[in-house]
């Protein structure tokens, strides 16, 4: 078991974010979600351990409660099938990213079980929050990742790249702030911190972690449920 405190970041900060997008009581699934981040993370990637953990992931949507909302099942099994075939699914190029933008999305529409808090601005947000974070860890595995990939780092220059980042940043608080206002504070601070480590790291990507963004994201939700 390759055992990090960044895994635990990443798990708790799975578990807060999904908790904060439905103020939900009900913590299970939050923290089912949160736990599973962690385990996925820190155990080897081989073929016995994923299909252990696609034989959870079933279970998991096995027992989910058939109510007016169960097309979200659908969408949840679709991640679970995208997040354990990852290994070999993201050798096509250019699907990196979007797997993983989708996977994550998927899980946390999942959470978001009402009509007022599930529509096309939350999944867009969405989308484009993972979608900033895959690519800021694909930046720090460029080196690592196969040039067969071709991940953005891989494929557009530094000063390119750091502008389309800016960007979609940018895009995610102008679609809270006129849209989605019970998620503007986690954007706020999600942006900011964003914003902060990519202008540290403009000239050359050095240590560009976005991770904890995440976690801020999560807790400026929390904040303004007060």
């Amino acid at each position: 078991m390759q055992f990090k405190s960044t895994h635990i970041l990443l798990g708790f900060s799975t578990f807060l974010f999904a908790y904060s997008l439905n103020k939900t009581t009900d913590l299970w699934y939050p923290i089912l979600l949160g736990f599973a981040v962690f385990v996925y993370y820190s155990f080897p990637r081989t073929s016995v351990i994923m299909r252990v953990y696609l034989l959870f992931g079933f279970c998991l949507v096995l027992t989910l409660p058939w109510t007016a909302y169960h097309v979200l099942v659908f969408p949840l099994l679709f991640a679970i099938i995208l997040t354990i075939t990852y290994p070999w699914f993201r050798e096509i190029p250019w699907a990196k990213t979007p797997i993983i933008a989708s996977s994550w999305t998927m899980f946390m529409l999942s959470v978001m079980s009402t009509s007022e808090a599930l529509n096309l601005v939350s999944i867009l947000v969405l989308l484009l929050l993972f979608g900033v974070l895959a690519t800021a860890s694909d930046v720090k595995d460029r080196e690592i990742d196969s040039i067969r990939l071709k991940t953005l780092p891989q494929v557009l220059p530094w000063n390119v790249l750091r502008w389309v980042l800016f960007s979609i940043i940018c895009v995610i608080l102008g679609l809270t702030f006129f849209f989605l206002p019970n998620w503007v504070m986690g954007a706020i601070l999600f942006s900011t911190f964003s914003t902060y480590v990519l202008f540290s790291n403009w000239n050359m990507p050095r240590r560009f972690d976005l991770d904890p963004g995440l976690l801020l994201f999560a807790l400026g939700n929390l904040l303004y449920l007060r």
